[in-house]
């Protein structure tokens, strides 16, 4: 798993770290990913705004879900909204699971925090030295869009198909964690740490 974890960091197509230039213009993608996911969500479900309007933060991600017969892995980047905050922490998630199902699908994921202490905790949790947050989810979706059930009662996931056909009944976990690359040293700073 860190080995996985090493290998998503935030880098260039020629593996070395991010340009200034180039963190930036991800910085920019990431966030107009996130709109464009929340604005999907929300044109499905209108209802769904008033959700958002009344938590105390949320998350948006993309991810590319690869469902191979019994094994379930997916990858993405997102940037996590704390209202506490006057900036975004963007972070990158890796999915592992098991179940049955065929398929591969690019979606949305949107993550509705119901109180600050379940931001805290997502931010908490420590592998290898990276921030990142750990949630185990049940998956059943089929089709373009899905239902995820969070074993978290404090939070509430939302997921949206972009393309690809995905049918799958799943369970796993989903490890969330900061990318230390494209937030800014204050940011890294300034997040929850262990008591």
């Amino acid at each position: 798993m860190l080995c996985l974890l090493q290998g998503c960091q935030s880098t260039g197509k020629d593996g070395k770290p991010l340009t200034g230039t180039q963190i930036n213009q991800q910085r920019t993608a990431t966030l107009q990913m996130a709109t464009t996911g929340l604005d999907a969500l929300i044109k499905q479900n209108p209802k769904i705004q008033k959700e958002i309007d009344d938590a105390p933060g949320y998350a948006v991600f993309s991810a590319k879900n690869y469902n191979i017969v019994l094994l379930v892995v997916a990858r993405g980047e997102g940037v996590l909204y704390d209202k506490r905050r006057k900036e975004p922490v963007f972070m990158e998630a890796m999915k592992t699971g098991e179940g049955v199902g065929v398929g591969y699908q690019n979606q949305y994921q949107i993550i509705i925090f119901k109180t600050t202490s379940a931001i805290d905790q997502f931010l908490l949790t420590s592998i290898g030295g990276q921030q990142g947050g750990i949630d185990v989810d049940a998956n059943f979706s089929a089709g373009p869009g899905g239902t995820v059930r969070s074993f978290n009662p404090n939070i509430t996931i939302y997921t949206v198909g972009i393309s690809g056909y995905d049918l799958q009944a799943n369970y796993g976990g989903t490890l969330y964690y900061v990318d230390e690359q494209l937030n800014d040293a204050a940011t890294l700073n300034s997040l929850p740490k262990k008591q």
